[in-house]
């Protein structure tokens, strides 16, 4: 089996068993040089194989597999074409970024060293139908800006180097936001590390080096 075919599955049925979407919600992708591997419209994550993955062009023409792609494709290669540093790329419907993207919620993100560094970048974007030209614009109108995207009223999309940092990024944006929901619902105050030491933080790699895709 192709590997980047086996790591989608993994991630797939890690992303189920996490309980970090549900149903047929959700599609993952993986790009190996000009060839992008993504999962089929309606397979329910938790449940691949590799009959449920199928291999596109960059320009979103089927070489392989016996399945629709993913109706998403369109917003995965929005991405793609904008940042050659990404390998990967996670959609799916956590409940707490789900529920932050159906809220007027003010996220705070810097509040501990994952959290400022995984959630540096984070954008919002409004309502668009699943699968539509639309929301692929509106993707590609903010990835050079984010890694972090959250789709109001659909869910979030996270993209990084590699299928192992999208699961961080996933599970840390997912806390961060069931963080900032509690805290509004017990009226609990929380407290940002100051901008001086996020930048500090960042600029001095005091948790890893991420290499700038410009």
């Amino acid at each position: 089996m192709n590997d980047k075919i086996a790591q989608i599955i993994d991630v797939g049925k890690w992303v189920m068993d996490k309980g970090l979407t549900w149903g047929t919600s959700g599609n993952i992708s993986a790009r190996e040089n000009d060839t992008i591997y993504i999962t089929g419209s309606g397979t329910v994550l938790g449940n691949l194989s590799s009959d449920d993955i199928v291999v596109c062009t960059m320009e979103g023409e089927v070489i392989s597999g016996s399945r629709k792609p993913s109706k998403e494709l369109a917003m995965h290669l929005a991405v793609y074409r904008s940042r050659k540093d990404v390998g990967a790329i996670l959609h799916a419907s956590p409940f707490y970024s789900t529920m932050y993207a159906c809220s007027d919620v003010d996220l705070k993100t810097n509040l501990f060293i994952e959290a400022m560094y995984y959630t540096e970048s984070v954008a919002t974007i409004p309502y668009h139908h699943a699968g539509s030209l639309g929301l692929a614009a509106a993707v590609k109108g903010v990835c050079e800006k984010a890694r972090v995207i959250f789709m109001e009223n659909h869910g979030v999309l996270v993209y990084d180097t590699s299928l192992a940092e999208c699961q961080n990024m996933l599970e840390i944006t997912e806390n961060v936001c069931k963080m900032n929901i509690l805290a509004n619902v017990g009226h609990i105050s929380l407290k940002e590390v100051s901008p001086h030491q996020v930048s500090d933080f960042l600029a001095n790699n005091y948790y890893k080096k991420r290499s700038s895709h410009k």
